[in-house]
């Protein structure tokens, strides 16, 4: 059977085409916060979709923050999105013009007073491959010093906990930990950022 959306190359394999956008309108844009898009696309195979969604908000980062006792500092608050009370990593939106990393910086003293001395990148990936959302940029964060008392926000308020790995695992396992980004960040550094702090303590 050959797909309308498919080219089907001499060799008998798929090959996959990309779509051809061939108009957009934006039908909410709340700055900073988001823009909904509802974009005309052409298939590879001709047909025409006059009405596909995309979701645009600003990056972020997402930071998982280690003290010199391979500890994990995680924080309690409440999520309107998950109507409930969960722990989280440390994380924020990045500004217009605004490196990752320095928003991670700027995020984390906001959010904590700590400042990290040790920076490492643990990838930039696109959130939704259907309604495109952002991109989420994960680092660790490592040699910590106190050097503020965290902000206060007026709709955003959180108490910082800090848990061995054995407790970050459970609280994934058990769904104190439930947003796929902190699963996604910690699923990445579990195994090999794991070993090396146990080793370096």
């Amino acid at each position: 059977m050959q797909y309308p959306d498919l080219l089907i190359a001499d060799s008998g394999s798929a090959q996959i085409l990309p779509w051809e956008q061939i108009s957009s309108r934006t039908l909410i844009d709340v700055p900073p916060w988001m823009k909904v898009h509802e974009d005309t696309i052409r298939l590879p195979g001709g047909r025409v979709i006059d009405d596909y969604y995309r979701i645009e908000t600003p990056d972020y980062v997402i930071m998982a923050v280690c003290d010199d006792k391979g500890r994990f500092l995680l924080e309690r608050m409440y999520k309107h999105g998950a109507a409930t009370i969960i722990l989280t990593s440390p994380s924020g939106g990045i500004d217009p013009g605004e490196a990752p990393l320095d928003a991670a910086r700027r995020e984390l003293l906001e959010e904590t007073g700590l400042q990290a001395e040790r920076w490492t990148s643990a990838g930039s990936y696109l959130v939704d491959g259907t309604r495109g959302i952002c991109k989420a940029h994960f680092f660790i964060a490592q040699e910590l010093k106190q050097v503020a008392q965290p902000e206060q926000h007026d709709i955003e308020s959180c108490a910082t906990e800090l848990l061995t790995i054995d407790e970050v695992a459970t609280a994934m396992r058990d769904g104190s930990i439930c947003l796929l980004p902190d699963i996604a960040l910690y699923s990445l550094i579990l195994g090999p950022f794991l070993s090396a702090v146990q080793k370096e303590n």
